[in-house]
């Protein structure tokens, strides 16, 4: 191999390793396969200003118009930041048991 080839496989190799690594951070919601909790823009307004804990982590809050929320199930569930949503989004049944257990 040149020398001056260098640079270019160097880029080459780059490319695919980022290629390869693009698939693990694809959120669950934006994967091809059917979605299993539909995000929600806002609570729903009989929601805002009701207490209730987050089903992520546990802790208590009140439900605002920004507090992420998602749909699952026909049931509304809220967290404490779009983190946890994610985390939930990706698998709603470890956290429903999660929280099934405290």
């Amino acid at each position: 191999m040149k020398l001056s080839n260098f640079p270019i496989m160097l880029a080459i190799l780059f490319a695919l390793s980022i290629l390869s690594i693009a698939p693990l951070s694809t959120p669950a919601w934006c994967a091809g396969s059917p979605a299993i909790a539909r995000v929600l823009a806002s609570p729903p307004a009989p929601d805002v200003g009701t207490s209730t804990k987050c089903t992520y982590c546990g802790m208590k809050l009140y439900v605002k118009k920004d507090t992420p929320a998602v749909e699952y199930a026909g049931k509304h569930y809220y967290f404490c930041d779009t983190t946890e949503r994610d985390a939930f989004i990706a698998n709603p049944e470890k956290y429903l048991h999660k929280a099934a257990n405290k």
